[in-house]
């Protein structure tokens, strides 16, 4: 099965919120963009990958010369709210994203990491894209938050992207997710990869609690990594 295929309601699925879309500072993940921004490498080049309706990109454009939206669906009467952008279709899993090595200062990839068939190449393509320096805004799902661990203790699949349990196939398992992660799970992945993690946000309300206990009481991961000069595996 091709992603193109396994994603083809998304765009639909997105219709919820659509018709807010054209709201000034709509941003259905914004908070994560908003925290990250004074540790972002800013001017130069900026990639969203999995950008959906391009609202998230917006919140960053003023920062950057030049801003590319890219996603496995065509979301185009969002993306034609933002003429100064531009956007492409593009399958990661099916074929390298079509920008030479180091071409952005920038990468954003929120909520994307868990939907991806490769999370391997897909976060070695991140490093080969990002100039050394460069930085990067990596956002997955938290399966060890502790409402997700005692939903599994009770005997229940924890929902981590699903807005229907059980699960329903117009929805897509655990909202078509295929990899769980945890903090420590991600920072190593990424680090196989070469990049290196600067800075984890704390999104959502009581956040000095949440720094006690980020691992239990957080819903997601959200991380600023840095692309590091080489890359140390094993």
């Amino acid at each position: 099965m091709r992603a193109e295929d396994y994603y083809r309601n998304t765009v639909d699925r997105s219709s919820d919120w659509a018709d807010q879309a054209a709201e000034p500072g709509f941003a259905p993940v914004g908070a994560v963009i908003r925290a990250a921004l004074p540790s972002l490498a800013k001017g130069g080049r900026v990639l969203d990958i999995g950008c959906q309706g391009g609202h998230q990109l917006a919140l960053l454009r003023e920062h950057f010369d030049e801003a590319v939206g890219l996603d496995v669906a065509p979301y185009e009467e969002m993306w034609a709210l933002f003429p100064d952008i531009d956007f492409i279709v593009h399958d990661v899993d099916a074929a390298s994203i079509p920008y030479p090595d180091g071409h952005f200062d920038c990468i954003i990839a929120t909520n994307v990491l868990e939907h991806v068939f490769d999370v391997y190449g897909f976060v070695r393509e991140v490093h080969r894209l990002l100039r050394p320096g460069g930085t990067c805004v990596i956002s997955v799902p938290n399966i060890a938050e502790i409402r997700r661990v005692m939903s599994l203790a009770r005997g229940k699949v924890p929902v981590t992207g699903g807005n229907q349990y059980p699960f329903t196939d117009e929805q897509g398992w655990d909202g078509q997710h295929l990899h769980y992660f945890t903090p420590s799970a991600l920072t190593h992945l990424l680090a196989e990869e070469g990049l290196e993690v600067t800075d984890t946000l704390v999104i959502g309300k009581l956040p000095r609690l949440k720094r006690l206990w980020l691992a239990g009481l957080s819903s997601s991961i959200d991380v600023v990594a840095v692309r590091a000069e080489s890359v140390h595996r094993g």
